[in-house]
């Protein structure tokens, strides 16, 4: 899939344009371009183009994200993806166009949504383009279930409590692979208190970004309390979002639990924060009786 060294086109400014010429090929570009227009998005070919085409490149480096994991699985069945709070779902249509019609492997994905509006205009949208297994569903991400085999869920930028939704849904389906960007984290940045760091701390823009490492740290420890492999990494360059932070657990059983939630507790107790999943976990049972929740206490100020 990926062109030889010399063959790709090197764009030193422009990131997203090195990963649109490393991962398609050329006989691809011009398909993908027509796809791109089709979802009125903007093409990203030069430096000048950064701001209108600050989606696309968002998109398009998930897209590369999203490849990593799925040509690792069998190409003999159809691979079943569920995308939580999927809003406008631009993605999981470039994820299905480039594998059904660019790969011609066979794809199902699930799009849920509460916006009933979105979901509708996008289940039209997917009509007219014969995507016949591109699926829309409205609701909440903690209803929804599907029977059957799930082979990933993933969001993109999924606001307040539903990156950990997301993540828990992809726990509930026993997901080969979860991913996930955490956008707004405003709920565990008025959680964080009484910690070590308060010199950083007292500097506004310094709180909110150790509130988000904090944060998707703790989530990293619970994926992998539950027998997943958990990595985080800069997904797209911080020129398309500063919200780059790409979580990404690929499910190995005999991943080994003893010790980490000592390590969640020390860390989530050490700056008073804990993400939603962990209560979702512990609704199931799944958090040890000697993990004691946080204390609830009235919010501290921003």
């Amino acid at each position: 899939m990926v062109l030889p060294p010399e063959k790709q086109q090197k764009h030193p400014d422009n990131l997203n344009a090195i990963w649109y010429n490393r991962v398609i090929y050329k006989e691809q570009k011009k398909a993908l371009d027509a796809f791109l227009r089709q979802l009125d998005l903007p093409i990203p070919l030069t430096k000048y183009a950064v701001d209108r085409t600050a989606k696309t490149g968002q998109i398009l480096a998930y897209l590369d994200a999203v490849h990593a994991q799925l040509r690792q699985f069998s190409s003999r069945r159809r691979v079943v993806c569920i995308e939580g709070a999927a809003g406008n779902p631009l993605l999981s249509f470039l994820v299905y166009y480039y594998y059904t019609a660019l790969q011609g492997r066979p794809l199902a994905i699930h799009c849920i949504d509460t916006n009933a509006i979105l979901m509708d205009k996008a289940r039209r949208r997917a009509q007219a383009l014969q995507f016949d297994h591109l699926h829309f569903h409205t609701g909440d991400i903690a209803d929804f279930h599907i029977a059957g085999r799930v082979d990933m869920v993933y969001a993109l930028h999924a606001c307040g409590t539903a990156t950990d939704k997301a993540l828990h849904l992809g726990l509930r389906h026993h997901a080969n692979c979860i991913m996930a960007v955490p956008c707004c984290q405003h709920s565990l940045r008025r959680q964080m208190r009484g910690h070590p760091l308060k010199q950083l701390t007292k500097h506004s823009i310094f709180k909110e970004k150790i509130a988000y490492m904090v944060g998707d740290a703790l989530r990293a420890l619970l994926l992998e309390m539950q027998g997943y492999k958990v990595d985080i990494i800069e997904f797209a360059s911080s020129r398309y979002t500063e919200k780059n932070a790409l979580i990404r657990a690929r499910r190995s059983p005999g991943n080994k639990a003893s010790g980490l939630w000592q390590e969640y507790v020390q860390l989530r107790d050490a700056f008073h924060l804990a993400p939603p999943l962990e209560s979702y976990l512990n609704m199931e049972g799944k958090v040890p009786a000697r993990c004691q929740p946080l204390p609830q206490v009235a919010e501290a100020t921003p």
